[in-house]
């Protein structure tokens, strides 16, 4: 049924994905509470300026963060209908996405990391429509200055300048400005930020402490109990059958569609890689990990010919997101009784 419904354009599907974040959020939405991270003790100069607004413990900036989810959901809808790597039109990216996010309940509200998505699902579209450029294409400018961007959100970001230097090997060819390019993007949005700072504030003081202190913070908050550690290894186990499938599809694969594959390879990679190496990072780094994961999971699914085992990991990951998001909930109600 759930497969149905999410692997066609169906009006129920656009209905369903929104009702299903609502109702994973709901407790998070109620309560107003919200969970500390080390980007609320340094946080970047544009998230501070947006907090600014929209205080972490308002209904709010709840909702705000849940709207930006969804949207980043039907982003990948966008993306996969625009170059269709995964062979037919599909709202199981956006399906994927959205619940994995919506399981881990520290993540129900207004953080960086979920901003800086945006910039980076944006800054990955130029990137693959650098493919049939012929000549010089301007997207690695426009890529890294996206990604520079959002990392005056979510400072951690800006390891996602990887990615474009991965592009540039996989879907380019070996064009020497274009590299001089992804540094000139890079570099930009931070020149104009240091630029404002010193011409409204006469020093640099505070715009390099904000950014200095990303690299020494230390993020010492806990999120992951047993409940979402037997989650994520179902996730785990999932993303390995998927690989297993993907890797043995590549030769019949369009070339196009095994470089944006290769390159969400580098995504997850680099996801994996800032949550275990750097020490502010921490549990947000699911947020973009869960892009390629998306992907992944949705040609793994569609690619199965009985409609029993795609339900299944359907109905299985449904399951799993409520019952995160609304164990809390019956944790208090059985206490008090």
């Amino acid at each position: 049924m759930l497969l149905r419904i999410f692997k066609y354009n169906a009006t129920a599907g656009y209905l369903l994905i929104p009702l299903l974040t609502v109702i994973a959020w709901w407790p998070s939405l109620v309560s107003g509470s919200y969970q500390q991270m080390a980007f609320d003790l340094n946080p970047m100069p544009l998230y501070k300026l947006i907090t600014g607004y929209f205080p972490h413990n308002s209904i709010t900036s709840n909702i705000i963060a849940m709207l930006l989810v969804i949207l980043s959901g039907f982003y990948l809808i966008r993306l996969n209908n625009k170059y269709l790597f995964i062979r037919e039109r599909t709202l199981l990216p956006a399906f994927f996405f959205i619940v994995i996010v919506s399981s881990l309940t520290p993540l129900h509200r207004l953080n960086p990391a979920i901003i800086a998505m945006l910039f980076l699902f944006s800054a990955v579209d130029r990137l693959l429509a650098s493919y049939k450029t012929e000549r010089l294409s301007y997207s690695y400018f426009e890529a890294p200055f996206l990604i520079a961007v959002g990392s005056l959100f979510y400072f951690n970001l800006i390891w996602f300048i990887i990615i474009v230097w991965a592009a540039l090997l996989i879907l380019r060819p070996v064009i020497w400005r274009e590299w001089i390019f992804s540094i000139l993007g890079l570099t930009t949005p931070f020149v104009l930020f240091l630029a404002t700072d010193y011409f409204i504030n006469d020093s640099l003081e505070w715009s390099i402490g904000a950014i200095a202190g990303n690299f020494v913070a230390r993020d010492a908050f806990m999120f992951i109990f047993l409940p979402e550690k037997i989650f994520l290894s179902f996730l785990l186990l999932l993303i390995l059958f998927a690989s297993r499938k993907i890797i043995s599809s590549m030769p019949a694969m369009k070339v196009l569609s095994r470089k944006i594959f290769l390159l969400f390879f580098w995504i997850f990679a680099i996801s994996m890689a800032t949550f275990f190496v750097f020490k502010t990072a921490n549990i947000e780094l699911v947020i973009p990990a869960s892009m390629p994961v998306a992907f992944l999971l949705s040609y793994y699914v569609l690619s199965k010919r009985k409609g029993f085992w795609p339900n299944l990991i359907l109905w299985s990951i449904v399951a799993g997101m409520i019952l995160l998001a609304w164990l809390p909930v019956i944790m208090r109600t059985t206490s008090s009784f």
